[in-house]
């Protein structure tokens, strides 16, 4: 993974010690966000000798270094850190706004031997006040706990699920998603019911579980899973249907999955290449490349080269290598085209990937071009060859995060220099700051797929 959204680290080593030490000298910067960011990174370092600063930090004056430490004391995950985040949840007015949100979401993200019984006495105190103005703190919450989904809270779960004034889907959704996997008093009737009458939120939850339970226990579930993947309204219910057929070889999902391969949802499209691979096997093979080399709808291409995971056909190779340095082909497709020919020819694949690098600004293929890189590359591809000039990282944020987290040196390296550097301007020290902090610690994109993603920003 390109980011590791929010988990306890253990005690950093190396280059991370240092930098986690420089970050620590910042814990009084002038800048808020500069601090905040700096206990975002110390936290995370396992490091709990600046424990006391911290807890002043989510109490600070100022929003930008505040909702940053907060975010902080759940990667610190001490019992002083808990209480403090339990403490901030524990009144109608610290249940609202982005000061809840970002409590909320450090809460539930600790450990659940760690937070002991907080989780659950917070989520409690959810049943009192407004379900609207509370909506997006409970969210957090209930997102950040499924970082953990062996969870202790079952009985607060189901009593907020029976709550009649609890009508948000989204909601219900993550309270489902957590109940599945430890509440055995689930009908299967209450599922059928949920598939039935439930909204996407829901919907989504239960097929989601139902896709990945282990291959016996799905059994029961193959012909709805069938209905589900052939005629379903929302295109990720049937993508996770057929995921759900894939990994069970279940015969009918490979006549579904032909028709997916048209499907305009790329999640569909991409799950429909693995499921005609793995259920139809290597006699599935030349078809599904003679589909690929007579595909002309060049985004729809992009998905299905995303889900082909067999060694490519010489036929297929040359056309991937043709569309990766196409320029006007979608940069999608082009980053997909180039990871096929990464998997089969790595040296004729890096001059690929390093132009693909410099051309994109989108985040997500901006990491996945950097991983793809840095399997293919015997030494680290030079900065000056992947950030145009000046070579300067607050102007470079997105491009220095993608090669952090895929372990660039030479990356890591200007960061600390840049921590290093006594006269370093306020813009500098943040912008290395936050890009350490987005690959290693903290990414807004990972940590909110439902939402949430402006607070947590």
């Amino acid at each position: 993974m390109m980011v590791c959204a929010f988990a306890q680290a253990p005690e950093a080593s190396g280059i991370e010690r240092l930098i986690a030490q420089d970050a620590a000298r910042l814990l009084d910067h002038d800048a808020p966000e500069v601090r905040g960011e700096a206990a975002l990174v110390v936290a995370a370092s396992g490091d709990v000798r600046h424990e006391a600063r911290l807890l002043e930090l989510a109490s600070d004056p100022a929003p930008a270094a505040r909702r940053r430490a907060l975010l902080a004391l759940g990667l610190l995950a001490t019992p002083a850190a808990v209480q403090h985040l339990e403490r901030q949840l524990g009144t109608v007015d610290g249940r609202r706004g982005d000061d809840g949100v970002a409590a909320a979401y450090a809460l539930g993200s600790v450990v659940p031997a760690q937070a002991q019984t907080s989780v659950a006495r917070t989520l409690a105190l959810f049943r009192r006040g407004s379900w609207k103005r509370q909506h997006d703190v409970l969210l957090a919450l209930l997102q950040a706990m499924a970082r953990h989904p062996d969870r202790q809270e079952l009985g607060a779960l189901r009593l907020l699920s029976e709550e009649d004034a609890n009508r948000a889907d989204d909601v219900r959704g993550a309270l489902l998603r957590l109940r599945l996997p430890i509440d055995r008093s689930l009908s299967r009737g209450e599922l059928e019911r949920a598939l039935r009458r439930g909204g996407k939120g829901v919907r989504r939850a239960v097929v989601g579980w139902l896709a990945r339970r282990p291959i016996d226990e799905q059994e029961p579930w193959l012909d709805e899973l069938t209905a589900l993947a052939a005629r379903d309204r929302d295109p990720e219910v049937r993508a996770l249907a057929l995921l759900g057929l894939t990994r069970s070889r279940h015969l009918p999902g490979l006549e579904i999955a032909a028709r997916a391969l048209q499907s305009g949802h790329p999640a569909e499209r991409r799950q429909a290449a693995v499921a005609t691979l793995a259920i139809g096997g290597a006699s599935m093979r030349g078809v599904l490349e003679r589909h690929l080399l007579d595909e002309r709808d060049l985004e729809r291409l992009g998905a299905l080269l995303e889900g082909y995971r067999a060694p490519p056909s010489r036929a297929l190779l040359d056309r991937a290598v043709a569309v990766a340095t196409d320029a006007a082909t979608p940069t999608a497709t082009r980053v997909a085209a180039a990871e096929l020919v990464a998997r089969s020819e790595p040296l004729r694949a890096a001059p690929m990937l390093r132009d693909l690098f410099l051309a994109t600004s989108d985040t997500a293929l901006l990491g996945r071009v950097a991983r793809a890189l840095r399997r293919v590359e015997e030494q680290p591809t030079e900065l000056s060859k992947l950030v145009a000039e000046p070579l300067v990282l607050r102007h470079h944020g997105d491009r220095w995060r993608a090669l952090l987290a895929a372990g660039h040196s030479e990356a890591q390296r200007q960061v600390l220099a840049t921590l290093q550097d006594r006269d370093a301007p306020d813009a500098a020290l943040c912008a290395a700051l936050k890009a350490w902090r987005k690959a290693t610690v903290l990414d807004e994109q990972a940590a909110s797929p439902d939402g949430l993603r402006q607070t947590l920003q």
